[in-house]
């Protein structure tokens, strides 16, 4: 049997586009109208530093004038969650030229609202997926929430060559941005944004004109460091998912990424000058800056990186797809190129995956 392989990826964010400094102003301004301005120096600052320069959400400015509850965030959260998905879906799909009724396995990947039944029936029903289709939701995983729902497709390829395996990571992190003047949501609110990503998996399956430049998935590592579960957190309040983001993650991550890396390529042969490719999840600006410097990357090995979280943001677990899609549309990877996926998330936990065009 052949290496599973990606014949299918396509990325997605809602039509709603905001610069990051008018995001600073609708923050400066909600604040303003509840217990004054007197962080909005360091609202500018985070803003300003971030990374990010334009990002995508579901909702309109006007979502935030009054207190919203978590159900409201979340009924919300399906009412936008399911068209956004099924565009996605679809667009992937056709470009693969795959029908819905091949999908075997369908994986939905979501940390930003839940319903019973879930996306994944919903989808079902609407794109008329097969009766026989075997669903997983992966829910609460974060940011490398991706990496699960892979293997899960992975799973399948090897045990059954032949079946189709569907994975969606879709996340509505605006929904629940928090708008008060606490360290922790100035520094979530100038990172998060709305956005999904989809691939199909397979192994052993024709090779079409779209999955030509797609890479195999070789090999996984994960990682977690159970000392430091306070550090990244997503809790739910009344009022939406209140989001963690330690200012000491980046150091975490700079002091174990290299020999977590090691593992995974050492395992599979090879040495970090053998990889071309690194997609990383660019959590923050800090976390990709101080990962380059720890692996010794090249500026263009980051810019993917960087790239996505200037024009997109983090959108969770979706995040590492919107890299890996660069990659594949811009990076030219030739036959035999390795590449590396990496995504960090509460755990601390750390996930990777080596690839190979």
């Amino acid at each position: 049997m052949t290496d599973p392989k990606l014949l299918a990826l396509h990325t997605g964010v809602p039509l709603r586009c905001f610069r990051q400094d008018d995001i600073a102003d609708l923050y400066i301004a909600l604040l303003a109208g509840q217990n004054g301005t007197r962080r909005e120096r360091a609202i500018r600052t985070a803003m300003r530093y971030a990374g990010v320069e334009t990002r995508y959400s579901v909702t309109e400015p006007t979502f935030y004038d009054q207190p919203r509850t978590t159900q409201q965030r979340n009924d919300r959260y399906m009412q936008e969650a399911l068209p956004l998905a099924t565009q996605i879906i679809l667009g992937g799909l056709e470009g693969a030229g795959i029908a819905p009724a091949a999908i075997d396995s369908l994986v939905v990947v979501s940390c930003t609202g839940f319903n019973v039944p879930g996306l994944d029936l919903l989808l079902a029903h609407d794109l008329s997926l097969s009766p026989s289709l075997a669903r997983t939701q992966v829910f609460g995983m974060g940011c490398y929430g991706a990496f699960p729902g892979i293997r899960r497709a992975l799973d399948s390829a090897r045990a059954r060559p032949g079946r189709l395996s569907l994975v969606l990571c879709l996340e509505l992190c605006t929904l629940h941005l928090q708008f008060d003047d606490s360290t922790e949501s100035v520094v979530s609110t100038s990172l998060f944004a709305d956005g999904g990503g989809m691939v199909v998996i397979g192994a052993d399956a024709p090779e079409s004109a779209s999955s030509v430049g797609m890479p195999s998935f070789i090999d996984s590592e994960t990682y977690c460091d159970y000392r430091t579960l306070d550090h990244m957190s997503f809790t739910v309040t009344d009022h939406g998912f209140r989001m963690y983001l330690s200012s000491y993650v980046p150091d975490v991550l700079a002091a174990n990424i290299a020999a977590f890396v090691n593992r995974l390529l050492e395992r599979n042969g090879l040495a970090h000058e053998q990889v071309r490719f690194w997609a990383i999840h660019p959590g923050s600006y800090r976390i990709v800056e101080y990962i380059q410097q720890q692996l010794s990357l090249s500026d263009e090995q980051a810019k993917y990186s960087f790239e996505t979280l200037r024009d997109f943001g983090n959108m969770s677990s979706a995040t590492v797809l919107f890299v890996l899609d660069r990659i594949v549309r811009d990076g030219e990877p030739n036959r035999g190129d390795y590449g590396v996926m990496m995504a960090f998330g509460p755990g601390l936990t750390m996930e990777a995956m080596l690839l190979r065009w």
